[in-house]
């Protein structure tokens, strides 16, 4: 809750798993997979020796009304 809360990245994606149109989560269903997110990016940066970059996060999930818009 306190990444939804303070990291702008995961506020939008928040928002746009819990007010899409098809298939809208509950809130506490989109904390975990914010958290389950959370956990893929922390693995990845100690991995891959990569420092942070929220641009990356945010491109990585696929919205199909961005899809049909391009």
């Amino acid at each position: 809750m306190p990444l939804v809360a303070n990291n702008k990245g995961f506020q939008e994606l928040h928002s746009y798993y819990t007010t899409r149109s098809q298939n809208p989560l509950k809130k506490k269903q989109s904390l975990v997979l914010l958290s389950c997110k959370l956990i893929r990016v922390f693995f990845a940066l100690l991995t891959k020796g990569i420092a942070y970059d929220p641009d990356k996060m945010m491109n990585d999930i696929k919205r199909p009304l961005l899809q049909e818009a391009a």
